[in-house]
């Protein structure tokens, strides 16, 4: 057999010694830091996820809440002629309303087109934008299809206005 001194014994212990904490390392701890890293990325990805289902979430509540405000709007009963009536009282200019005329109904599906025509003479432009901010913000479905303004000859700052209301309602 073979006779080692004192020095390469003390080396081959080191070696041993080197050896098994490589040992300890590779097969012990790297598993056992891989795993915590892969642990924190699928948390990290798992959350991310998580943000964009409560984005998606939140979006869909919104659309729902347009979808019921929408169908509300469309089951309003009100006529947009009793709607021009009580607008155009509230801000004082019914007197200088000429004529309001309703227009066939177009109906398709489920749903039905109605068209009112409302003409001013002698308003100032500060009534009829008030007017129009009134229509379009009375919870109805309401929108302008045809707007004129023509300057009187009567006076400097009064106009002569025709407008075109559509509104869609359920049948």
């Amino acid at each position: 057999m073979i006779e080692l001194n004192k020095r390469e014994k003390r080396l081959l212990q080191l070696l041993a010694l080197l050896v098994g904490v490589l040992l300890v390392y590779f097969l012990i701890i790297s598993p056992i830091l891989s795993l915590r890293e892969s642990i924190n990325s699928e948390y990290e990805s798992n959350m991310a996820k998580l943000n964009t289902l409560d984005k998606l979430y939140e979006q869909y509540r919104d659309i729902r809440q347009k979808i019921s405000q929408y169908n509300a709007q469309l089951n309003n009963t009100r006529g947009i002629t009793s709607l021009i009536e009580e607008n155009a009282q509230s801000l004082n200019i019914i007197k200088n309303k000429t004529y309001t005329r309703d227009r066939p109904t177009i109906t398709q599906g489920k749903y039905k087109k109605i068209s009112a025509d409302v003409r001013f003479e002698g308003i100032d432009i500060n009534s009829i934008l008030n007017f129009i901010y009134r229509m379009e913000n009375s919870g109805m479905m309401i929108q302008i299809s045809y707007l004129r303004i023509n300057q009187t000859i009567k006076g400097r700052n009064t106009y002569d206005v025709t407008i075109t209301f559509n509104s869609i309602t359920s049948q």
